[in-house]
């Protein structure tokens, strides 16, 4: 055991807080360059640029030679900090861009083992720009004329331009994780899932339980959809599938699979797995599950060699994902939080005696490992929890278990890893910001936060416990080097504004969750130390380390109970479970085999990929003189225009067929976002209308946008009757921007004025208009706070509202009149009797001040709205103005007020309906009864009852289209309607 210290420079962390907080919104963004790399960043990142332009240039200088890869465009990379953990991503397409949020990773389970992160991220996301953006001769002749296009739903021909120009981004997902898994881990010197503990758990833990192993097409159209894990079922199975591949094959293989040859010609990755390794895809999967059988019995034989320590459960299922969990004395209580599939996350109390449970509220926004940083004062009854945890800065809040009221203690102050002094009530916790953590504390009543101890970029402290006392702080410390370890840290020094000197009690086996015995004697925690999560107990008083477990599938989160029982959750294939487990030394621990170290043995040469560090044992880059960036300039989005997508396309115009041009440009940061459509009806078609059409939409860092539109183009219009395309001339001006957006409440103000001229009909060319040229003035509010669970299809809790003005300006060169009026809308989502079995109560009224003659000043009701071939979200008949069972826009009125019940029945999904790589992902039904007054010249009260279906398809792995039917029949004073309709809409609902 060793005793270290950490110093921190606490007033230049807290000033560049300060400028990076108040200056974020108006700073410009920097960039600099290496000799493959862009990188744009905010300035208060300049000190991270070396050495993320270093790791970047490393990792793809041993890709390049691995995969015969040589970029012909520069890799561009984006720093972000508008998140509390570092995550990255990549696309290829219409670019090669890598989006990297620089705060330490979140630890958790050792699913992610890393070293250093920006290094260990750029290897990971530099694989997925590798494989997708290679190309044969003919993906670079279409690439060189049209660019990588992306598939836009404005004109769905660019979809079959998309697959022209990025075949490999059309696979699916585990293919795509398998490989850059794989990679990371051997280019981090084995820090990486290959030889992850965790990996080697979950399937462990599948086979010791008899669970199936799904087939390669049941895991993308199925088992992701249902797992508590669910998308990273994928990065499981993608490098657990290319493990067994060089281990079986070797690696040469592998490599050769994932390799694009000038010569190919499109060759899909099953055709050219079964060229490769002459086998099929599905055979070789099968042989990957059966030797992974195999594999993980001798594991288990091993393991059972010694008797496993008895558990007694505490309930009958898995729970999913679990938090830290507490002790409620007083009511002989646990207090926990756990994200289970097809449930909202949930905050519950289960009493040790009787079992009963008790559910004291729910955790938004949770993260996929810990759910919510959290922290419990037993004496005060305090449950404190953060929220976005997921996604942007946290937020603290605090529960009283007592009165059930919950209280908002500090917005925004991106602090986690909480936990609670007992005897002074001080919350203590880390607070991640510009790339790196600050220890910071909280007196009660919590006014303000203060500033410890600052570390570096390479220390990222997490799961923290204070001990009974208050005199002792345990915590796990993971460095750049990989090493992670257990820490014990004297408390009034921190008090006293002393260095972080701290303990070092062990680092075997990636310890994590520490926690107390009342009386401080022992500290307790879960390790890998025998490659299976054990409980680990330290005697403070005699510095001995005692396992306290022997386990076959791995315990977790330990917590004391009394000298005789602990509490830990037990990993299952559904996920963890609470249990009861005897406070006593385990006998001995065997040990298991990695599958990863098999490779090894093999094809010891993938040691020598590993990656020389992004920075020197002083600190300072490694970068070598020639790849060093160049001087800093001001990102400019204008200079950084790229074209998207340059491509002919057929269009439609009413009932006429054009031809034309669709083009989308932009900068990588969407500062500038331009879209134009221009095509050319034959004249001799129709002389009657216009032959020339145009449509461009511009927009300013996503929140003003200008647009013109003459005798615009519409796709859709090619196949459906009622038509879209509009003769005349449009030009807008709008504005939006979010009011709130703290997930998963978001408030949003949307604006536009719109000049119509020459304008002969409008809602789908069925309303004639009295007036050819008028202006409208229009803005929102739209208000939206919906929760969905793990296997969701539709929103499921939660309500969403708007309040809409609308106003009309006719005739501006001659007589101006103004028309307009107000509606809003109110809707409630609520789950009931089963899971995803969605109750949907909706409320609308609106009022117009209008006149006969105008047309344009009333409210249209009627029809689904749903056309034979549609962009638009497929439930149409959930918004406002729409009346399935009698013609769309046939009702017209000045006033209205509607109500709306709908149930939404739990999806039925499918796991094995393909056809190619196409498959049925599933089908939903819903059936709705909707009723309307509306002062009219016709019938005032109408009422319908009617019912949708839609059947959801995957094609490709990464497009999405939906099949929609449904029937209705509506009722006025008049008498009864029936209607029906079939629609397909393209791309992602």
């Amino acid at each position: 055991m060793r005793r270290k210290q950490i110093s921190g420079r606490i007033h230049f962390f807290w000033v560049l807080i300060l400028i990076s907080s108040f200056s974020i919104s108006a700073v410009q963004w920097s960039q600099q360059e290496s000799e493959h790399f862009i990188i744009i960043y905010r300035p208060a990142h300049a000190y991270l640029v070396p050495r993320i332009l270093t790791s970047a240039e490393n990792s793809l200088a041993l890709l390049m030679k691995l995969f015969h890869y040589q970029p012909k465009e520069k890799i561009i990379i984006n720093t972000y900090d508008f998140s509390d953990y570092g995550s990255a991503g990549t696309t290829t397409v219409p670019q090669n861009f890598i989006r990297l949020q620089i705060e330490p990773l979140e630890l958790g389970y050792e699913s992610m083992p890393f070293n250093e992160r920006f290094q260990w991220l750029i290897s990971h996301e530099l694989v997925h720009v590798v494989i997708n953006d290679q190309a044969n001769k003919f993906e670079s002749f279409f690439r060189s004329v049209f660019s990588k296009v992306p598939p836009e739903n404005t004109n769905p021909m660019t979809i079959l331009y998309s697959l022209l120009t990025n075949q490999e981004r059309y696979s699916p997902r585990w293919h795509q994780e398998g490989i850059a898994v794989f990679m990371e881990t051997w280019m981090n010197g084995g820090y990486g899932r290959i030889l992850g503990s965790f990996d080697e758990m979950y399937f462990r833990t599948q086979v010791y339980e008899k669970t199936p192993l799904p087939s390669v097409k049941y895991l993308d159209a199925k088992t992701s959809y249902e797992s508590f894990l669910i998308e990273t079922l994928f990065y499981l199975f993608g490098s657990r599938f290319n493990a067994y591949l060089a281990y079986t094959y070797g690696y040469e293989k592998l490599l050769e699979w994932h390799i694009v040859e000038e010569n190919e010609f499109y060759v899909d990755f099953e055709k050219k797995f079964k060229r490769v390794y002459g086998i099929s895809l599905d055979e070789a999967w099968q042989d990957f599950i059966e030797a992974e059988i195999e594999f993980q019995k001798e594991n288990i034989q091993r393991l059972a060699q010694v008797e496993p320590t008895p558990v007694t459960p505490l309930l009958k299922y898995p729970l999913g994902w679990v938090t830290s969990a507490y002790r409620d004395s007083a009511n002989s209580s646990i207090i926990f939080g756990y994200h289970r599939p097809h449930h909202l996350t949930t905050l519950e109390r289960i009493n040790l005696k009787t079992g009963e449970r008790e559910h004291l509220g729910s955790l938004p926004s949770p993260t996929i490992l810990q759910i919510s940083s959290t922290a419990y004062d037993e004496h005060l009854k305090l449950f404190f929890f953060t929220t976005n945890n997921n996604k942007l800065f946290r937020d603290l809040h605090v529960l009283s278990t007592a009165s059930r009221k919950t209280k908002l203690l500090f917005r925004d102050c991106r602090v986690g890893q909480i936990t609670v002094s007992p005897t002074t009530h001080e919350i203590w916790g880390i607070m991640h910001q510009v790339g790196k953590s600050a220890l910071v504390y909280s007196s009660y009543p919590y006014r303000k936060l203060i500033p410890v101890v600052v570390f570096g970029e390479d220390d990222n402290l997490q799961h923290l416990s204070i001990s009974p006392s208050g005199r002792y702080l345990a915590a796990i410390l993971h460095q750049a080097s990989g090493r992670q370890a257990l820490i014990l840290a004297d408390m009034n020094r921190l008090r006293q504004g002393k260095s972080f000197a701290f303990k070092a009690i062990s680092e075997d086996g990636s310890p994590e969750n520490p926690s107390w015995s009342e009386d401080e004697k022992y500290i307790f925690w879960n390790a890998y130390i025998n490659g299976v999560s054990n409980i680990y107990r330290y005697n403070r008083e005699s510095g001995e380390i005692h396992a306290i477990s022997h386990t076959i599938t791995g315990l977790f989160k330990p917590l004391y109970l009394s000298p005789d029982t602990l509490f830990a959750f037990q990993f299952t294939s559904h996920g963890f479970q609470p249990v009861l487990i005897p406070n006593r030394p385990a006998e001995r621990l065997p040990a298991i085999h990695y599958l990863g170290q098999k490779i090894v043995d093999r094809s010891p040469e993938v040691t020598q990929w590993v990656l020389p560090p992004s920075t020197n044992s002083n600190g300072t880059n490694s970068n070598n003189s020639d790849k060093n960036p160049e001087e800093n300039n001001r990102y400019s989005g204008l200079k950084q225009l790229h074209v998207s997508s340059f491509v002919p396309v057929i269009t439609g115009f009413q009932s006429q067929i054009a031809t034309g041009i669709f083009t989308h440009i932009s900068d990588p940061l969407f500062i500038h976002d331009l879209t134009i459509e221009t095509a050319v009806t034959p004249k001799r078609e129709n002389p009657v209308q216009p032959r020339f059409h145009f449509m461009g939409k511009y927009e300013y860092r996503r929140k003003y946008r200008f647009g013109l539109s003459y005798n615009a183009p519409n796709f859709y219009d090619l196949v459906n009757e009622r038509k879209r395309g509009m003769i005349g001339t449009k030009i807008t001006l709008g504005y939006s921007r979010f009011l709130k957006y703290d997930i998963p409440h978001k408030i949003r103000f949307v604006s536009e004025i719109a000049l119509y001229t020459g304008i002969e009909a409008i809602n789908d060319n069925l309303v004639r208009v009295s007036r050819p040229d008028f202006i409208v003035l229009q803005g929102a509010i739209k208000s939206n706070n919906i929760r969905r669970s793990i296997g969701n299809v539709d929103d499921e809790q939660g309500t969403r509202w708007s309040i809409s003005g609308m106003f009309f300006g006719v005739d501006p060169q001659g007589t101006f009149e103004v028309v307009g009026g107000v509606h809003s809308e109110f809707s409630y989502f609520h789950p009931f009797l089963w899971p995803h079995n969605i109750l949907h109560l909706k409320i609308s009224a609106g009022y117009r001040h209008t006149k006969d003659h105008l047309s344009i000043g009333k409210f249209y009701f009627g029809g689904f709205g749903n056309r034979y071939l549609e962009k638009e979200k497929v439930k149409q008949y959930r918004k406002v103005f729409r009346l399935p069972g009698i013609p769309i826009y046939s009702l017209a009125g000045k006033r209205f007020l509607k109500g709306m019940i709908e149930h939404t029945l739990p999806p039925l999904r499918f796991g094995n309906a393909y056809l190619g790589h196409h498959h049925l992902n599933h089908i939903d039904v819903s059936w709705y009864s909707q009723g309307l007054w509306i002062a009219s010249n016709q019938d005032q009260l109408w009422i319908d009852v009617g019912a949708q279906v839609n059947l959801v398809f995957k094609h490709w792995y990464n497009l999405e289209s939906t099949v929609s039917a449904g029937i209705a029949n509506t009722w006025s004073e008049s008498g009864s309607n029936r209607a029906w309709f079939i629609s397909l809409k393209l791309l992602k609902n």
